[in-house]
């Protein structure tokens, strides 16, 4: 049975999960001070594993940035991934005040799915494209 739970996962959880789902890992103190600047994070939590997560950064009045949804490949199509969503929009919604933006990238094939939450792809009339700087 899964239970979705604000809370954040340890270092070794987030980046065992990251692996599962083919994104890089980094060191656990790295992925601690990541969780540490963490405002708001949901997990989805099959016993003591963790199977899905997502993660909302910013201020927690104009800007939020969600990030690191993901659910364990063999774990998708469960509604797990929707629930992780749910409750993170439940909290962007109790802050943001007008003139607010919640934004996201999206992995490629995967609009659709945020789409359902009240998000627009880009470039759009009024916007471009989404950016972003990596860095090795």
């Amino acid at each position: 049975m899964i239970r979705i739970e604000i809370c954040k996962p340890t270092p070794a959880q987030w980046m065992k999960l990251r692996g599962g789902v083919g994104w890089a890992s980094f060191p656990e103190d790295v992925a601690q001070k990541s969780l540490d600047n963490t405002p708001f994070c949901v997990c989805a939590m099959d016993g003591d594993e963790l199977v899905g997560m997502g993660r909302v950064l910013g201020d927690g009045v104009f800007a939020f940035y969600i990030g690191n949804v993901m659910v364990r490949p063999d774990r998708q199509s469960e509604g797990i991934g929707s629930a992780i969503m749910e409750k993170i929009m439940e909290y962007v919604d109790s802050l943001a005040v007008p003139g607010s933006i919640a934004s996201l990238l999206s992995i490629k094939g995967k609009e659709e799915f945020y789409t359902r939450f009240g998000f627009e792809e880009r470039p759009d009339d009024m916007h471009g494209a989404g950016m972003s700087k990596y860095y090795s």
